[in-house]
C-alpha cells in the first residue's frame, strides 16, 4: 500500500434503479430560466415596496411633520403602492408560467424506450 492510496477516501457507489429523462427544447428551457428569474424579482421588489410604503405610511400618520415632509412621505406612499401593484400584479399572473411549462414537458411521457441489452 502506497501513501497515496491511504489518503484517498473509499468511493461506493449504489445503483439507481431508474432514471427518467424528458427531452426539451431550447425555447422551453428558456421560458423556464426566464419565468422564474422574472417571478422571483417581481416577488422581492412587491414586498420590499410594500413594506417600505407601510413604513412611510405609520410615520405619517403617526408623527408630527412639516408641511413639505408630509407631501414627501405622501409621494413615496404613493410610488410605493404603485410599484406594489404593478409588481404584485405581475408576478400573480406569472408565478405558475415555469410549472407550466414543466408540465407540458411531462406530459410528453409515453411508454419507456428500453435500450436492447447484449
Amino acid at each position: 500500500m502506497d501513501a497515496q492510496s491511504k489518503d484517498s477516501p473509499e468511493i461506493v457507489t449504489h445503483r439507481i434503479p431508474r432514471i427518467e429523462i424528458y427531452q426539451a427544447t431550447d425555447d422551453e428551457l428558456n421560458r423556464i430560466e426566464e419565468g422564474y428569474t422574472q417571478v422571483g424579482l417581481d416577488l422581492t421588489f412587491a414586498m420590499t415596496s410594500l413594506s417600505s410604503g407601510l413604513a412611510f405610511l405609520i410615520a405619517l400618520l403617526t408623527a408630527t411633520l412639516s408641511e413639505r415632509v408630509r407631501l414627501l412621505f405622501i409621494a413615496v406612499v404613493v410610488l410605493c403602492a404603485v410599484v406594489f401593484l404593478y409588481t404584485g400584479t405581475k408576478w400573480w399572473r406569472m408565478r405558475k408560467a415555469g410549472p407550466n411549462v414543466i408540465a407540458k414537458i411531462r406530459s410528453r411521457k409515453s411508454d419507456p424506450e428500453v435500450p436492447p441489452t447484449t
